[in-house]
């Protein structure tokens, strides 16, 4: 057991240099945007690099995917396990041309936010109700045709470990409109990175990547019924 003295100086370590490499990439990334949405991504990628690499060399977090080739051989709509900040900055990393649907007020922190804002991601004012769902459907569709693909948290926050699966029906209904099917992934990174917490635990973050589930013929509620279900199931803790 690694007692709290080396947990506090080796997320105090971590937090630095994420801080460091957030505000001066984040200048770097604003230049570059200058040149055209491709540049500002590879240097968003660089940001990520250094993220999982510093949680694995300094907090001893590392992690394991059953299929990564799910994930980068094609674009996808993307309905994620939302745990942690860690599959935020993973998917980022891995996925080709990642779009994230976010609530808005994320795009008003400052260097963090205004990054999220040029990368071309999708902020939704939740208190708008349909008009939110409307403006996802439009951008989705959009950048989708584009090649895009679209990462959705779709319980909506993160939550903790072991908390029953959620999700709301938004995601769904873009799904059925635009007829694309979900490509569902969990995980367990809450276990190493947990919401609201200063502390980094080391370990292995099991991140699993389903099947394609094909909505167009199922009702609403069955399919949220179904990746609930597969969320909970296959979630190795």
């Amino acid at each position: 057991m690694i007692n709290k003295f080396i947990l506090f100086i080796r997320a105090f370590l971590f937090w630095f240099i994420f801080a460091t490499s957030t505000i001066f990439l984040s200048l770097v990334f604003l230049l570059f945007r200058l040149f055209g949405y491709i540049p500002a991504l590879y240097v968003a990628k660089l940001w990520a690099w250094i993220t999982i690499k510093g949680l694995e060399y300094i907090c001893g977090i590392s992690y394991k995917i059953n299929d990564l080739s799910k994930l980068v051989k094609n674009h996808n709509l993307i309905f994620s396990k939302h745990q942690s900040t860690w599959e935020t900055i993973f998917f980022l990393l891995i996925i080709p041309k990642p779009i994230f649907i976010v609530k808005r007020e994320l795009m008003f922190i400052p260097f963090f936010g205004w990054c999220l804002f040029l990368l071309k991601n999708i902020p939704i004012n939740r208190s708008s109700g349909t008009r939110a769902i409307k403006k996802m459907i439009k951008e989705t569709d959009r950048l989708y045709k584009d090649g895009f693909s679209i990462v959705l948290f779709p319980e909506g926050t993160r939550v903790a470990v072991n908390t029953r699966t959620a999700i709301k029906q938004g995601g769904i209904i873009l799904s059925k409109k635009l007829n694309l099917p979900i490509l569902p992934v969990t995980h367990n990174a809450g276990l190493y990175w947990p919401k609201h917490s200063f502390f980094k635990f080391p370990g292995k973050i099991n991140l699993l990547i389903g099947d394609l589930i094909n909505t167009s013929d199922l009702e609403i509620t069955d399919i949220k019924k179904q990746i609930e279900v597969w969320m909970d199931q296959e979630l190795i803790v």
